[in-house]
This record gives structure tokens, sequence and C-alpha cells, in this order.
């Protein structure tokens, strides 16, 4: 007898290859879900129909999991995401240093502070306030006074060197002999 809170999907037998939903839905074949070649040329009412035919089939279900193992993996560094921490734990929980989660939570104090008006209707803002104090925590070196200096040097060098071509004239002899210029700086 079958209750009704049985499920309606077909259970693995021992031996069979065990295809969740999960991997159903993202398996393709050249490109394109299976679930899509099984039943694109099919009438919308009969589509889902056909699929769970589909996945009950057994010659269907090892030919699945033969294309899964033969599915090249994905590049390591690709989407790769921190573990996800417990719900009870805090947003600073992993950093080592006492000082710096410390200092992390202070920041993030600041921050919450400043952007107090728009945090009720902006539940997203949160996480990332957090992760700018993490950052800011752990990387100090890149975001001092130090950092802007180095980077409005070298916008500047950009800049003066985009204003040398189009003058057409550089104060260095040796970029001058190779872009054929004479010596002499044009009058502006």
């Amino acid at each position: 007898m079958e209750s009704s809170r049985t499920p309606t999907r077909v259970q693995p037998k021992l031996g069979d290859p065990a295809l969740t939903e999960k991997v159903w839905n993202r398996l393709r074949h050249n490109g394109t879900l299976v679930r899509d070649e099984v039943t694109s040329h099919l009438p919308p009412m009969l589509r889902s129909l056909t699929w769970q035919e589909f996945q009950q089939m057994p010659m269907a279900r090892w030919a699945c999991s033969l294309m899964l193992l033969l599915e090249p993996p994905p590049p390591p560094d690709l989407y790769r995401r921190r573990i996800r921490r417990p719900e009870s734990a805090g947003p600073f929980d992993d950093i080592p240093s006492l000082t710096q989660r410390a200092g992390a939570e202070k920041i993030y104090a600041e921050l919450c502070e400043r952007h107090a008006d728009r945090l009720l209707s902006c539940l997203w803002l949160l996480p990332i306030l957090a992760g700018r104090a993490r950052d800011l925590t752990l990387r100090p070196e890149a975001h001092g006074s130090e950092r802007g200096r180095r980077m409005r040097r070298i916008k500047g060098g950009k800049h003066a060197q985009r204003r040398y071509r189009e003058q057409g004239w550089h104060p260095l002899a040796s970029v001058r002999k190779a872009w054929g210029l004479t010596g002499d700086r044009p009058q502006t």
C-alpha cells in the first residue's frame, strides 16, 4: 500500500545510477538541456508526463549517467564560493585574529550607523557592509591614502601620455626617435 506521503518520483534500485532532480535539471547534451531535447517537439501539456516517463526508463538513466561521467569537470576556480556559515555564527567569527575581528566589528557598526536610514528597506545591504568591513580590516594596505596617491599618479601619467601623443611630442628623446619625431617641441 502506498501512502499519500510517498514521493511520486521513482526511487533508484540497487546498481542504478543516482540521478537526483537537480542533476536531471542541469544535464546537457551538446549544450542543450536533455529535458528540452526530449520534450521540445511535444505539445506543452504532454511535456511533463513524457519527461517523467523518460526519467523512469532504465536505458535513459544509464545513458544520462554515462553523459555525467564523460562530462568534463568545471574549471577549479570558476564560481568558487566560501563555505556557507551556520545561521548562528556571526559575520566575522571565521577571522582568526581577535584584534582583527574586533576591528571588523567596529567598522561594521560604523558602516551600519552610516546607512541606518536604508537598512530596514534594503536587507541586502547588511552582507555588503559586512564584506566591506572584512575587506577594510584584512587588507588595510589596499585602502589607505598611499593607495589613493598611487592611483592618482597612474591616472596622471596616462593622461600625460595621451596629451603627448595628441601634441605629437614626448619629453624623452628615445620615445621621440621611436615615434619618428623631431626634437622640437610644438608650440601650443
